[in-house]
């Protein structure tokens, strides 16, 4: 888990320069780095409701039996994990654009 965790946090500062370079590095007040955090929040919560109703889904396909739609709600499954991950990750990198804003409205150095 430790290299997945180092993994994961090199891949939210790479999101967080991407989204500073799109659209600054620091939120301009704390309202704004709230809603950019809840707003990426959100999107993570509803890949993660995709995953729980797709594995509901598969448990009905592994009771019938089925192996062809087995097959199809593990794709999709996987699909909505990796978009519910890559939703976190942007929570992260958001949390790092808020306290960029609190430094700077603190007067304190970039990061």
């Amino acid at each position: 888990m430790e290299e997945l965790v180092k993994a994961v946090s090199a891949l939210v500062g790479e999101e967080y320069q991407r989204a500073a370079a799109e659209h600054g590095g620091a939120a301009n007040t704390p309202h704004e780095g709230y809603a950019l955090i809840k707003e990426e929040e959100e999107e993570a919560g509803d890949q993660m409701s995709a995953v729980s109703q797709k594995v509901t889904v598969l448990w009905w396909a592994v009771k019938a039996d089925d192996l062809t739609a087995q097959r199809e709600h593990l794709r999709e499954i996987r699909t909505a994990a990796i978009l519910g991950a890559c939703e976190l990750i942007q929570v992260a990198a958001m949390v790092d654009k808020a306290v960029e804003g609190l430094r700077k409205l603190e007067g304190g150095e970039g990061k």
